[in-house]
């Protein structure tokens, strides 16, 4: 454990040849609409916020690498503040970086992302695949929201989703001077097994849940349940 995380981009070329054993974390966010009462940085802030608490207490040396903040949101492309990228485009940068990482000798890597997408988490795991194929590297792939998703169906709605309840609540604790104190309710549900092609008239406020349920308090369990979670993970795999 250390007091602070240790940043890759603060550390020279002397210090970072010698960190060949610590382990990288890779934070991913992106900038996107989350409803009318949260910033369109919110997935960038807990991943910041995950990864820098994650690093703190690891009992392993780790590293915190510079955050990649693009990835892909098709559901909410329609959203003024989402800025997407195609996935081959995600993949493809991911791929980059996990090369360049793996080229120098660094083989213990964590990537956290702040963004949950189906297709976004597809193009990174794709992107980790093809680098395990020609390297000897150990790679995870997390999410918050694996772990924090735990958490619907008792005080929590299970309807709860983007933007909603969980996610206002863990921004309450991050970052409680972004969220606006008009919160919202919408409890639309996707209709299963349907493929949806306008998002914009099925989901037009891009958020689901209910966000005026959220607390900071609330947000200060959920945040550390998932930190715990993910340290529990990611010390049980190097």
């Amino acid at each position: 454990m250390s007091e602070k995380p240790i940043y890759f981009n603060e550390l020279d070329m002397k210090e970072l040849e010698k960190e060949k054993d610590s382990i990288i974390i890779l934070p991913i966010g992106i900038s996107e609409g989350h409803g009318k009462h949260l910033p369109v940085g919110t997935d960038t802030y807990q991943a910041e916020y995950v990864v820098e608490e994650v690093a703190k207490r690891l009992d392993r040396r780790s590293i915190i690498a510079p955050i990649l903040n693009y990835g892909t949101c098709k559901a909410t492309e329609h959203l003024y503040g989402t800025l997407s990228i195609r996935f081959d485009t995600l993949r493809d940068i991911a791929y980059d970086i996990l090369r360049s990482l793996t080229d120098q000798g660094f083989e213990n890597i964590v990537i956290i992302s702040g963004h949950s997408g189906k297709s976004h988490m597809m193009a990174l795991r794709l992107a980790a695949e093809d680098v395990l194929e020609k390297t000897d590297a150990d790679i995870l792939l997390l999410s918050g929201y694996d772990f924090a998703y735990e958490l619907k169906g008792d005080k929590v709605s299970k309807m709860d989703g983007h933007g909603g309840e969980i996610e206002t609540a863990r921004i309450m604790d991050i970052k409680p001077n972004l969220v606006r104190e008009d919160r919202p309710r919408n409890e639309v549900k996707h209709p299963e097994f349907k493929v949806i092609a306008d998002y914009g008239g099925h989901w037009p406020e891009g958020m689901r849940g209910n966000a005026d349920e959220a607390s900071k308090e609330e947000g200060e369990e959920i945040n550390e349940y998932v930190i715990k979670k993910i340290i529990r993970v990611i010390e049980d795999s190097f």
